[in-house]
């Protein structure tokens, strides 16, 4: 009787299993997509960590001028033990972002890189070599001034450095042609200047 009860459950379990196993998949269904987690995005508006430096965030964001209303945000990567990208921005369009890498040749490749292909997709380009320090280092930098082809003027600088034993790929945005890092906001004026 115990075998048979036993039997019982085994049959009512894999009839089932059996009947649909012989049933045509429709094809035509999508199916729900699977996520991997193998990065996360975090956000801070209170601090964030560049050249081994904890900096306070401006959040002015009640006043009518919010230039300094900004903001922190980076991907962790799964398998990196720190942050390896970041990106400070405030809401008048001013932005620093920058990326570490293993050695000093893929640092300088992004930066050698990275001119070239913005160029061929402009319609006006202009390329200076500065003098630009991110925290207190010599970098190797260039201002590149550039209108789209739909007639947007950009401003950006990019530099490469090695700071603290770490190769840094850094790319500054402004809406504003940049002359001087003194007219720059004062949280940016604490890490670059130029």
């Amino acid at each position: 009787m115990f075998f048979m009860k036993h039997l019982f459950y085994c049959l009512v379990t894999l009839v089932p299993a059996f009947l649909f196993a012989q049933q045509k998949v429709d094809t035509s269904i999508v199916e729900e997509p699977r996520y991997d987690t193998t990065s996360i995005e975090i956000e801070s508006t209170n601090s964030f960590y560049f050249c081994s430096r904890l900096y306070k965030i401006p959040r002015d964001c009640e006043k009518e001028d919010q230039s300094n209303c900004c903001s922190f945000s980076s991907q962790v990567f799964l398998g990196y033990r720190s942050l390896s990208t970041g990106q400070f921005s405030c809401y008048d369009g001013t932005s620093l972002s920058w990326t570490y890498f293993e050695t000093d040749d893929q640092a300088k490749s992004s930066f050698d890189g990275y001119p070239p292909q913005i160029k061929k997709q402009m319609k006006e380009f202009k390329q200076e070599k500065i003098k630009l320090f991110i925290c207190d280092q010599e970098a190797i930098a260039y201002k590149l001034n550039y209108t789209t082809i739909d007639g947007y003027k950009l401003n950006e600088i990019i530099a490469y450095v090695k700071i603290n034993g770490k190769h840094v790929s850094v790319h500054v945005h402004s809406q504003k042609e940049l002359k001087s890092s003194k007219e720059m906001q004062p949280i940016f004026q604490q890490i670059l200047r130029f």
